[in-house]
């Protein structure tokens, strides 16, 4: 396979697995492995955020509704009192994952060519997914405190880490607290908004590899990503998460064979 070809592929999989609870990173470090990128740890995590930022695209169209919604209220006074309280909530539950990236920047991205730690992240994504079937809350997104909010962020800056699903754990954490699955999927998505185009821009000047190449991936993994967003949404409705927890647990297995652990 050549070299084009994996780095069109690795934009599949981060796009097919970006919305998924499976961690998109998790995928895109056994993958890039098994495929034998020729990247060094720096030069994946610029490439991987990238994939992010088309990622972010998608989720941006998906949730446009609600966001236009949210800002269209800032205009009108029933409603700005509302539209206040949910920016200030997603602020607030961006904080955790804004600091973990700045402060713990170089250690996570060794981690991008650590397979053996990936694999095992993904063991604990699969334990969240399993519990998560199990949690039935009533709460809205506007009955959350800060501190609900924060507990979320913190749950979300967890999965910084290759291996653990930023939405698996984010959901996890929203259920956790009581909300009810279709506002836990809500919110998980809108959180993602700040970061993935965060550390795309942050991230976007460091890649190595040619226009071309970055621009045909991310155009995969944004159409993978819309696919992937619908998917979510149907399944943790129907408390279906286990089956990517299995999932879960196969991709682990797989990555700690490769790596000769197991």
């Amino acid at each position: 396979m050549s070299e084009f070809t994996s780095y069109l592929l690795l934009g599949v999989v981060q796009g097919a697995t970006e919305f998924l609870p499976v961690s998109s990173s998790g995928h895109l470090t056994i993958f890039s492995s098994l495929l034998n990128v020729p990247l060094d740890a720096e030069s994946k995590a610029a490439f991987f955020a990238v994939l992010h930022l088309a990622t972010f695209g998608a989720v941006l169209l998906f949730t446009f509704k609600d966001l236009w919604a949210i800002l269209a209220g800032l205009g009108r006074p029933e409603k700005r009192s509302s539209s206040i309280r949910y920016i200030g909530l997603l602020l607030v539950a961006t904080i955790p994952a804004v600091l973990a990236g700045f402060l713990l920047e170089d250690e996570i991205k060794s981690l991008f060519s650590d397979v053996a730690f990936t694999s095992i992240m993904l063991f604990v994504t699969a334990a969240a997914l399993f519990i998560s079937d199990r949690f039935k809350g009533d709460r809205r997104i506007l009955d959350l405190s800060f501190a609900g909010a924060l507990s979320i962020g913190i749950f979300q800056a967890a999965a910084i880490a290759p291996g653990i699903s930023r939405s698996g754990l984010t959901i996890f954490g929203a259920l956790l607290i009581g909300m009810m699955r279709s506002d836990a999927v809500k919110f998980s998505f809108l959180l993602s908004l700040p970061v993935t185009f965060g550390a795309g821009i942050l991230e976007i000047s460091r890649v190595s590899l040619p226009l071309s190449t970055v621009l045909l991936a991310s155009l995969f993994a944004f159409l993978m990503g819309i696919i992937g967003l619908w998917l979510l949404k149907k399944l943790v409705l129907r408390r279906r998460l286990r089956f990517f927890g299995i999932y879960c647990i196969i991709v682990g297995t797989i990555g700690l064979v490769f790596r000769g652990v197991m």
